[in-house]
């Protein structure tokens, strides 16, 4: 599953959006993503993803900065 799926997903739980309308470009603040919210997310991407971010990763503030967040830790297609 690609990151922005995974976000959408993660997003749509922990909010009542519709995840069709969450896009790379989307401000997670103006998506209603606070910084509960937030933790939540990557706690829960950190979850299915069966990987450890660390506290080193900033404070993404777009959906774009979250795939960048976890695009290093997607599988590669070999």
């Amino acid at each position: 599953m690609q990151a922005l799926e995974l976000i959408r997903k993660g997003i749509a739980e922990n909010t009542d959006l519709d995840p069709a309308t969450v896009t790379p470009s989307s401000r997670l603040d103006e998506l209603g993503v606070d910084s509960f919210t937030l933790l939540e997310l990557i706690f829960t991407l950190e979850e299915q993803m069966e990987i450890e971010l660390g506290s080193d990763v900033g404070t993404p503030e777009t959906v774009q900065d979250l795939i960048d967040i976890l695009q290093p830790h997607l599988p590669t297609d070999a």
